[in-house]
């Protein structure tokens, strides 16, 4: 039997890849929409990796960098030496530092 977070990561997966597609074709409003859903389905699962880094993509398309974050630091706080949350970390500060 498959595990739920596995599930739930294809799902998100296949959202996120729809929510792109809004997103080049100009349609802001509907990829929000499945982002927000992403985030929804991302906090079923808190102590996943894979889905708190799903979680973090969505966020930083929403524009909120501080839950962006602090989602980053719970992720480190599982696995210090992850790649994608040391780069959301880069990130934010190049962006800071040009504000």
């Amino acid at each position: 039997m498959q595990d739920k977070s596995n599930i739930d990561f294809e799902n998100i997966r296949r959202m996120n890849e729809i929510a792109e597609v809004y997103e080049i074709t100009g349609q802001e409003k509907k990829a929000e929409r499945y982002h927000k859903n992403i985030i929804k389905l991302c906090d079923r699962h808190p102590k996943n990796e894979r889905l708190l880094q799903c979680k973090i993509h969505s966020l930083n398309h929403l524009k909120k960098p501080y839950k962006s974050l602090e989602t980053t630091n719970e992720l480190l706080n599982m696995n210090p030496h992850n790649m994608m949350a040391l780069f959301n970390i880069i990130k934010y500060l190049k962006e800071e530092s040009h504000v």
